[in-house]
């Protein structure tokens, strides 16, 4: 079996059990099993701190190893606006907030890299037709002028 095939299956299994698990009274564990499982791929993946935003989002982008899911769509204003395309078992669900939950895995990787996310448009809310679409900024970037889905 390919690489490329082999963690599509590994992230499906992942998503398939933590994305029900966030919506649950038990959404705890699943921050809890994001954090662990962030820090085995940045020791796996041999993450290093970046300095500039179009550096941190490149580096999140790398560690997730399947670029045709994980993009970057533009950089403005030092913000990395990225898409996620990759399947979700959040997906129209209408449970915005248990998405959150579940994006503990990449807030944990961005910290350790020097970023941070914001959740624009999640596609477990039934209206996003496109692709998961969240904001990377620089971990000292104070500003808080971008809306999480989760808060609208």
């Amino acid at each position: 079996m390919h690489d490329d095939e082999k963690k599509i299956r590994f992230y499906k299994k992942v998503n398939g059990f933590t994305g029900p698990l966030s919506r649950t009274n038990f959404y705890l564990r699943t921050k809890v099993m994001a954090r662990i499982l962030a820090k085995i791929s940045l020791l796996k993946n041999k993450a290093r701190p970046k300095e500039t935003v179009k550096e941190i989002a490149e580096e999140w982008c790398r560690m997730f190893g399947l670029p045709q899911y994980w993009k970057i769509r533009k950089i403005e204003d030092d913000t990395a606006f990225c898409e996620i395309h990759f399947d979700c078992s959040l997906e129209k669900t209408g449970d915005i907030h248990a998405c959150h939950r579940l994006m503990e895995f990449d807030r944990a990787m961005l910290k350790r890299i020097g970023g941070k996310c914001v959740i624009l448009e999640s596609r477990a809310d039934p209206r996003i037709k496109g692709p998961c679409l969240l904001a990377i900024r620089k971990l000292d970037d104070l500003r808080e002028d971008l809306v999480p889905a989760h808060m609208r």
